[in-house]
């Protein structure tokens, strides 16, 4: 069976970008925001929580319970780009068969593998994808584009606001020791910092600098801080005091 694709969205009507990507998209929203949702994406599935379940950690929670088995694909993702085109070849996939069996293969694999956190890669540009380890047992997944294989460990901690897709690879790291991750595919999103809606009301220096330092307080010497660096094209750098990575001592 394959796993349902998910779009969690909130106040975003209008703007489910997600939903063009890939075959029977569902987009699940609070229940409140429900009819408008209906109103503006007739072609899809619509799937309510309570409206007291606020924030998207909180939501990823309920989704992992609610669905068990789901790829989730943030609603301003509008590109999927493979890294390890030559040049001249198409930068992004625009066939929504292919996409959908790229996620698809990839649950199927991290079933087979019993991988309950499974997702793409950050990278964004060829020059950085290796041909000779094009998935990976030990990196990060990406926030916008990765999915679940619900079980006890399949769990965000709800006291921070934002980095949780730092959170569960580092959770996952820690309790199981491996997470799936394909690097020969980038989903790429709108300019987070200047979309309406989802994280945007939250998203901002002091918020991220909260989120970085409980997760380093959870996993200790494992999680690193480095100087961010200044990049025009980098909007996440600009807004931190600091960036993390991890490293596990496994």
């Amino acid at each position: 069976m394959p796993c349902k694709i998910v779009i969690p969205s909130h106040k975003r009507h209008d703007r489910v970008f997600a939903k063009k990507l890939v075959n029977d998209p569902i987009i699940c929203v609070a229940e409140s925001q429900a009819d408008l949702y209906q109103q503006f994406n007739p072609e899809c599935e619509i799937v309510t929580h309570p409206d007291d379940v606020m924030g998207l950690i909180p939501k990823r929670n309920w989704m992992a319970k609610h669905f068990g088995e789901l790829f989730m694909l943030d609603d301003d993702v509008h590109a999927c780009k493979p890294i390890y085109v030559e040049k001249g070849e198409p930068s992004r996939i625009k066939d929504k068969d292919k996409i959908t069996n790229i996620i698809q293969s990839l649950f199927e694999m991290a079933s087979m593998m019993d991988v309950h956190l499974f997702g793409f890669t950050a990278r964004i540009s060829p020059v950085m994808y290796d041909e000779s380890a094009f998935l990976s047992l030990s990196k990060m997944i990406t926030g916008c584009s990765y999915g679940v294989i619900y079980n006890k460990n399949t769990w965000w901690n709800e006291e921070i606001r934002l980095k949780e897709d730092f959170w569960i690879s580092c959770y996952m790291k820690y309790k199981e020791r491996k997470v799936l991750t394909d690097l020969r595919y980038n989903f790429e999103q709108k300019n987070t910092f200047v979309n309406a809606g989802g994280l945007a009301s939250i998203r901002n220096q002091e918020e991220e600098r909260k989120s970085i330092l409980f997760i380093k307080k959870n996993f200790g010497d494992s999680i690193l801080l480095k100087s961010a660096t200044t990049n025009g094209k980098d909007k996440t750098k600009q807004l931190v005091q600091y960036n993390i990575s991890c490293k596990f001592k496994f």
